[in-house]
């Protein structure tokens, strides 16, 4: 929830652009379109990042960590929704999703479907062909009194999905390509850019969990976005670095960078500093990127001695990750059809 406070505003630099009276890029439409799809997918990610798969959430709960989530009914539904097919033509491509409120122009129902089930699309099977072609326009409101979660925006999305494109669906565990995250040395020496978060921290830390898994107030020392004790922060050119995460959260990290789910094996507890730097590949994406921010500035040339990112892990955080199948829970689509257009 806090991905769109994590990139900092840089002012200065906004005021100059204003002052400057710099014009914007005239975009074609198919060039709006693939804007659409990237700020949509920013949307999506954050969300999709939480969709733990079996293997990680199973080593969470066997250390006694529980995600805390408030009640959301399963039943809940928007209060009013439109859908209509999206004019190519004319049509503006658009994302908002304001709290009691999910507008979205030009998008496919694939991608509807994978927020609102909180999974990574390729982790869905069974997505007929046109469910990736066909685009749409979703407004829908909720009711005035809508359940206090953040989860629960989606089961409203997938009510609405089973309501008017009669989505039926499974889950099951699948062998797939995976990433074992383990210690790169056999003597389990972390790298430089990696190491526990100090013992105040990390009681901090752990007060803060144990409070969210509560349902009580966030104890103050860890109101804020950015802190002593936990952080975000990255850069165009392949550097991110985070304070005060569980070595889950870095394999979720680690999970949207290299293709396929990253499960962590290295037994490790506890909160961790890391920072990481690399050689992006030509069309990779940042592991994570701010929302809602304006367009920054072309990023710096990559250097090309720099390590990959397989290399820096294993030289940064002597950690490395292993090719291997296991198990990964997906949802398998029983039935989609069509929306209903009004």
């Amino acid at each position: 929830m806090s991905v769109t406070g994590v990139g900092g505003a840089d002012v200065k630099a906004r005021i100059d652009a204003i002052l400057s009276n710099r014009i914007g890029l005239r975009l074609t439409l198919w060039k709006r379109l693939a804007l659409a799809t990237a700020a949509v997918t920013a949307f999506v990610g954050p969300l999709a990042a939480g969709a733990i798969n079996r293997a990680t959430l199973s080593a969470e709960q066997s250390q006694g960590v529980t995600p805390g989530q408030p009640f959301v009914d399963p039943e809940a539904r928007f209060e009013v929704v439109s859908i209509k097919r999206f004019d190519t033509s004319s049509g503006t491509p658009r994302a908002s999703m304001t709290p009691g409120r999910f507008d979205i122009a030009g998008a496919s129902l694939s991608l509807l479907v994978g927020q609102a089930l909180v999974t990574p699309v390729d982790r869905i099977f069974g997505l007929p062909d046109w469910a990736n072609t066909e685009l749409y326009t979703v407004t829908a409101k909720a009711p005035d009194d809508p359940p206090p979660a953040a989860l629960a925006l989606n089961v409203m999305l997938a009510n609405l999905l089973k309501d008017r494109a009669n989505l039926a669906t499974h889950r099951e565990t699948r062998q797939l390509p995976v990433y074992d995250l383990v210690f790169a040395r056999t003597d389990k020496r972390l790298g430089p850019g990696l190491k526990p978060d100090s013992p105040e921290c990390q009681a901090a830390l752990t007060a803060r969990l144990e409070a969210v898994q509560r349902g009580g107030p966030v104890p103050p020392p860890l109101v804020g976005v950015n802190d002593a004790c936990s952080s975000m922060r990255f850069n165009p050119g392949g550097m991110v670095g985070f304070n005060g995460v569980p070595m889950s959260r870095i394999a979720q990290l680690l999970t949207q960078s290299v293709g396929r789910p990253v499960i962590d094996k290295t037994g490790l507890t506890g909160y961790f500093d890391f920072t990481l730097q690399w050689t992006p590949q030509p069309g990779s994406e940042m592991p994570i990127r701010p929302a809602g921010e304006p367009p920054a500035p072309p990023p710096p040339a990559a250097d090309p001695d720099g390590p990959n990112l397989f290399t820096a892990i294993q030289e940064q955080l002597g950690l490395k990750l292993e090719s291997a199948r296991g198990p990964v829970e997906v949802i398998v689509i029983d039935r989609l059809e069509k929306p209903t257009l009004d």
